[in-house]
């Protein structure tokens, strides 16, 4: 018997790509270029709204690639989307109608690699040690591409480089990843695992998909993506505003939770073989509600606070969404028995969903009850979220031990 090797793999590039793009040049280049081109903070509202909801096309995405076994070039695709988004934002100019075709081209473009690239292994067939050394991997790979984008990206602007300039960078990285994922990946797209439907059942199979165990999954999912959408989107703001904390205190917390779960996620992955990805998921949320009572408690005395008492906790809490978003796509894979691009599409619609209404709320709440509202509704939708969790996650996926007696007795036909 060979010993599997856990080491990377070249078409891991694909989400090397995805940390640059989706945590560094979306959140910073992007709206800023609209604003210095529109000078309107609406239409960079309405833009950023149009690249999230792409993701919401996850399911169809993911639906297709099942059907026409197409997962490699849904991969490659979404890659493709990257670049020409940055393309046309770098020559769009102060055209508003071109910013929203790059909008949706760069959503297309990343709702495709974060649905494709964690079911090439969660729907691999790997064993569960092999399987969560190489998600640590993943994770690890995105948050290094994060770290170097964002110095790169940082020094680029202090220089004084053009919009035009930075685009054409971004658009040469999703092209070179293209390259290296498309001679590399094939191998890892046939391990894809796809239960075949018939078209005439096919509707009736995806409903009885989400109203099942599977679904209450997505529902605890949603649920604590709430929680993340409220807060993350208003972080800067909310330290600021009850903590008294300046943007760059803020930034360099960020920059340090990078690296802290760079550590994590080695020991997420240990975890996740040990006790399995639910109990992990569980324990992240319920670290996740503690730390948000904490906050709400200490803005009772924020004036009497250093700043790096709240940061510390949102760092802590930061890591309780590293955590989360790791374990998710095997906890979903295990679940579910659509096909791997249905079940990780549906799990972004879920998502997507949840982050965009909480962005939403979070603007209401900070409205009508004030900044400090915010922690408690993270509180609150977390522990919406435990309970869920603690009614589907608590016993062992049926679906899982269907697919190992199937593995079993195949593995015994061979011999």
């Amino acid at each position: 018997m060979n010993k599997p090797r856990w080491g990377l793999e070249a078409w891991y590039t694909a989400h090397l790509c995805y940390g640059i793009i989706q945590l560094v040049f979306i959140p910073i280049l992007i709206p800023t270029f609209i604003l210095d081109k529109t000078g309107s903070p609406t239409q960079v509202g309405i833009a950023m709204g149009i690249l999230g909801l792409s993701g919401l096309l996850a399911p169809v995405l993911g639906g297709l690639a099942d059907r026409y076994r197409a997962h490699r070039a849904a991969q490659l695709i979404g890659l493709a989307a990257i670049a020409i988004a940055a393309l046309v934002f770098g020559l769009s100019g102060a055209n508003f109608m071109l910013h929203l075709l790059a909008a949706v081209f760069l959503g297309l473009g990343s709702a495709s690699l974060l649905m494709i690239n964690p079911a090439f292994i969660v729907s691999g067939g790997y064993e569960a040690e092999e399987e969560a050394s190489k998600l640590t991997l993943l994770n690890q790979v995105a948050i290094v591409g994060s770290l170097l984008a964002g110095i790169g990206l940082a020094a680029l602007t202090e220089a004084g480089v053009s919009f035009e300039l930075r685009f054409a960078v971004m658009f040469f990285i999703p092209l070179l990843a293209l390259l290296v994922t498309a001679a590399t990946n094939k191998q890892a797209a046939a391990r894809i695992k796809v239960e075949q439907v018939n078209e005439g059942s096919e509707a009736g199979g995806i409903m009885q998909v989400v109203f099942s165990r599977f679904g209450l999954i997505l529902l605890a999912i949603f649920f604590v993506s709430i929680g993340q959408g409220v807060i993350t989107g208003q972080f800067p703001n909310y330290m600021a505003e009850v903590f008294k904390v300046d943007a760059a205190l803020s930034s360099m917390a960020l920059s340090v939770s990078a690296v802290v779960s760079l550590v994590l996620l080695f020991l997420v992955g240990k975890a996740m073989a040990k006790v399995g990805g639910e109990r992990v998921w569980l324990l992240a949320v319920v670290a996740k509600v503690v730390v948000m009572l904490g906050l709400a408690g200490l803005a009772l005395y924020a004036g009497q606070l250093a700043a790096y008492l709240p940061l510390g906790l949102y760092l802590v809490y930061l890591q309780g969404v590293t955590a989360v978003d790791m374990v998710q796509p095997a906890i979903a894979a295990k679940a579910s028995r659509a096909g791997a691009g249905m079940t990780q599409g549906l799990l972004m619609f879920a998502i997507a969903g949840a982050y965009a209404g909480g962005n939403v709320l979070s603007g209401i709440s900070a409205d009508s009850f004030g900044w400090s509202s915010l922690a408690s509704i993270v509180a609150a939708v977390s522990a919406i979220a435990l309970v869920v969790g603690l009614t589907c996650l608590v016993s062992k996926p049926k679906v899982a031990i269907q697919r190992a007696t199937f593995n079993d007795s195949e593995s015994t036909s061979k011999l």
